[in-house]
């Protein structure tokens, strides 16, 4: 009996912790959310949650050598989560680690092909590596699965007006506001757009 209640005990103590993390993460107190979550993993060293949300507490603070170290060592435990690869992947691109960013959104999408921000995500990369019809394609699929999300179209006009698509691209940076008027982002790139589309005398239109 004593076994069951030290075990219970032991169970509530990581959920507690658990539970103050996400209170410091929503707060915005990554430092408390990491003095949590590491409590967490004294007590639990196997709870993979606990080592993913110290990397995003991690990540928050810019630490982002801890935070790879966290989400590796959180898939090593449970290779099965999608949400630990696109974590990882996540970081790797905020390292400006583009391809090891890839890599790790494949992984994600292999897990659960039917998330959007997996593939608008993936769909970063692959623009800041140049890729921009590959990029298109990403954000084709994240729009089929989530058809208002205006950040996805304005990331597909850039990518549109990177390669001259300029009509495309319009299109977009108007779905864009139409979804998310406060979309700042979308009218700058809209305006700037204009510009190079007078400067060009709309030569750059590839398609229609």
């Amino acid at each position: 009996m004593k076994s069951n209640k030290r075990g219970h005990t032991t169970k509530d103590k990581v959920a507690t912790y658990l539970e103050l993390s996400r209170h410091y993460l929503h707060e915005g107190d990554y430092e408390l959310a990491i003095n949590a979550l590491t409590k967490a993993i004294e007590i639990s060293p196997q709870n993979a949650q606990a080592f993913d949300l110290r990397g995003i507490a991690h990540g928050h603070r810019f630490e982002y050598d801890e935070a790879l170290a966290d989400f590796q060592e959180a898939i090593r435990l449970d290779s099965s989560c999608a949400g630990f690869y696109n974590n990882l992947a996540l970081t790797y691109y905020k390292l400006s680690r583009f391809e090891e960013a890839i890599d790790n959104y494949d992984l994600a999408i292999s897990l659960s092909p039917d998330i959007a921000l997996f593939y608008a995500n993936r769909g970063l990369a692959f623009y800041h590596l140049g890729e921009y019809a590959y990029a298109i394609s990403d954000y084709n699929v994240a729009i089929e699965l989530e058809p208002t999300d205006s950040e996805t179209y304005s990331n597909r006009g850039e990518a549109y007006a990177e390669l001259g698509e300029y009509k495309k691209a319009l299109a977009d940076f108007d779905h864009a506001l139409a979804f998310n008027p406060a979309n700042i982002d979308a009218y700058a790139d809209r305006a700037l757009l204009l510009t190079l589309w007078e400067e060009t005398s709309g030569r750059g239109t590839k398609s229609g």
